[in-house]
């Protein structure tokens, strides 16, 4: 892909559901946990920026691991949704294709990064995911209330991958609409609501979003597996 690809690093949220709170402090490897996909995005050529969304107070930790002149470090917003929009919003004009992370993923693949670029030549909105190994269950109120076909149930992701005019353009529609923002739990759902096909390509198992406690120790051992 020649045309120019721009990466937002999503990494401004509070981790409520994770004991120590602030998951961007967490340390992998002897660095803070965003900097593990920052460094896999790097080393990417037909990545041209990469905006790195933080809240301002961990500026100072990410300047410690943030190497060379593609990376630019961005204030987030009070939600993911407005952090993603100043992040696009801060890309260069010529920038074509933007891929949004969450920075809570850290073993994204260089492998998943390239074939999510390859697919974008061919589709506006290209996203990842594992298709659902589970029985799945509605639940209400503890009780089951039916079994659900999970054949065409997917676990989505990140990255996803845009044409960068399109997914400004859905952004800028719903800027306005709070309750929606606040409930979205991934930038594709939009493009879903306006009726735009969104391609979805095989993920990876290990790239899994840190949560909760537990997947802390899991990221460790597989960081201790890899040396």
């Amino acid at each position: 892909m020649r045309s120019k690809v721009g990466v937002i690093i999503v990494s401004a949220g509070r981790g409520k559901r994770l004991a120590k709170g602030d998951k961007a402090v967490l340390q992998l490897e002897g660095q803070p946990l965003f900097c593990k996909s920052l460094n896999t995005f790097s080393t990417i050529k037909e990545i041209a920026e990469i905006m790195l969304v933080l809240r301002k107070s961990n500026f100072a930790l990410a300047k410690k691991c943030v190497k060379g002149e593609k990376v630019k470090l961005i204030e987030g917003g009070a939600r993911r949704a407005d952090s993603v929009l100043k992040g696009l919003l801060a890309l260069s004009e010529d920038i074509e294709y933007v891929l949004i992370h969450d920075g809570a993923r850290p073993f994204v693949t260089k492998k998943t990064i390239l074939y999510m670029l390859d697919e974008l030549k061919k589709h506006s909105a290209v996203i990842c995911g594992l298709k659902c190994p589970d029985t799945l269950k509605l639940v209400k109120k503890g009780v089951v209330k039916k079994t659900l076909d999970r054949s065409d149930v997917y676990l989505i992701q990140t990255p996803q991958g845009f044409k960068k005019k399109v997914i400004v353009s859905a952004y800028k529609k719903f800027r306005k609409r709070t309750k929606l923002l606040t409930g979205l739990t991934d930038d594709a759902q939009m493009l879903e609501i306006l009726g735009k096909k969104v391609k979805v390509i095989p993920g990876d198992l290990l790239n899994f979003k840190i949560t909760y406690s537990q997947d802390v120790k899991l990221a460790k051992i597989i960081c201790d597996e890899k040396l």
